[in-house]
């Protein structure tokens, strides 16, 4: 029984630990800006990662990454037809992507990273901004755009030039290694344990959950704006997690990410399956028709009110029919 409890006790002891080196959290987001007068779509994607690394107080890792404090903002502009984004595209897995194309990329890459005795807590942030062509169709006057590509994610590594400093800015394990660089030592520990493992590999820029029907999403039309915006958040973490164990110490590290997205368009838009149908809104949408509508009511209103209030006076001063027939009485 002290052994199980000695156990929960440290158990308790290495969550709080972890919690306290963890920055704010910030989920992924995915931001959709449909155009159908350019054709063109805004693009805006924020994949917002925390990786965890624990181990135990008295190993290597330990010695090396204990007191670690490490941060790093880069960016970087990329042409239409620059090697970045033919890189982008080739790897951008969706249902089909070879419709699309990708120009004027923007690319944003920040982590910060500490540790401790027991744990190593990292928050890497990648922010892309991109314009994407190719998704718009129109038949017999009727726009469709084609959204199967919004729970796209990138398959492998993607090495970009940030202001003179390669960085591969998807994958989990090189962007863990990247934020403890100034401890080689502990890179080579960490990836002698973890790289031959699928989270190693394992995409940051994933919005591969979004896929559902965009049917199922919270739609919302307003009218004022004429604009059309779908919504879509994740329920609970998508967390990945492995163990190492070595001589009877365990190294656990685990990858999580909250993403959301929001879609919107000028105009009226239907859903149905990955597509979008963008038409006039139905005639009770429209504010003007409803202000035609209040003016017509009011003016019957008044003319009716205008009606009573005269005939009320002239039977008030006897003038009418009664009137007169009182009159002939007298005579």
């Amino acid at each position: 029984m002290r052994s199980t409890g000695k156990i929960a006790g440290l158990a308790v002891l290495a969550a709080l630990t972890v919690s306290s080196l963890a920055p704010a959290a910030f989920g992924s987001t995915l931001s959709v800006d449909l155009n159908p007068g350019t054709k063109v779509a805004n693009l805006t994607s924020v994949s917002s990662t925390d990786l965890v690394l624990t181990y135990p107080a008295n190993s290597t890792l330990s010695n090396y990454l204990a007191g670690y404090d490490s941060s790093s903002s880069l960016s970087g502009n990329f042409g239409g037809n620059s090697q970045a984004v033919a890189n982008f595209h080739d790897q951008f897995h969706d249902h089909d992507n070879s419709q699309i194309s990708i120009s004027n990329m923007t690319v944003s890459y920040n982590y910060s990273a500490k540790a401790n005795s027991t744990a190593l807590v990292v928050n890497k942030m990648t922010e892309i901004i991109a314009s994407v062509a190719g998704i718009f169709n129109v038949t017999n006057g009727t726009v469709t755009a084609n959204l199967g590509w919004r729970s796209f994610y990138i398959v492998g590594a993607l090495n970009l030039d940030l202001q003179d400093h390669i960085v591969d800015v998807n994958l989990a394990g090189p962007s863990l290694a990247e934020s403890i660089n100034g401890r080689s030592m502990g890179v080579e520990i960490l990836t002698g344990m973890f790289a031959g493992n699928s989270l190693w590999s394992r995409p940051t820029l994933n919005f591969s959950s979004l896929s559902s029907p965009l049917s199922t999403w919270t739609k919302n039309y307003n009218s004022g704006t004429n604009t059309t915006t779908f919504s879509k958040t994740i329920a609970g973490n998508s967390t990945f997690s492995t163990r190492y164990t070595d001589n009877g110490q365990t190294y656990s590290l685990s990858m999580t990410s909250d993403p959301s997205a929001v879609i919107s368009t000028n105009g009226y838009a239907k859903a149905s399956g990955d597509s979008l149908t963008i038409t006039k809104a139905p005639t009770l949408l429209n504010p003007l028709l409803w202000v035609g509508v209040a003016a017509i009511v009011f003016g019957v209103i008044a003319v009716g009110a205008v009606y009573f209030a005269r005939r009320s006076g002239a039977t008030a001063s006897g003038v009418g029919p009664v009137a007169s027939k009182q009159s002939l009485f007298r005579t």
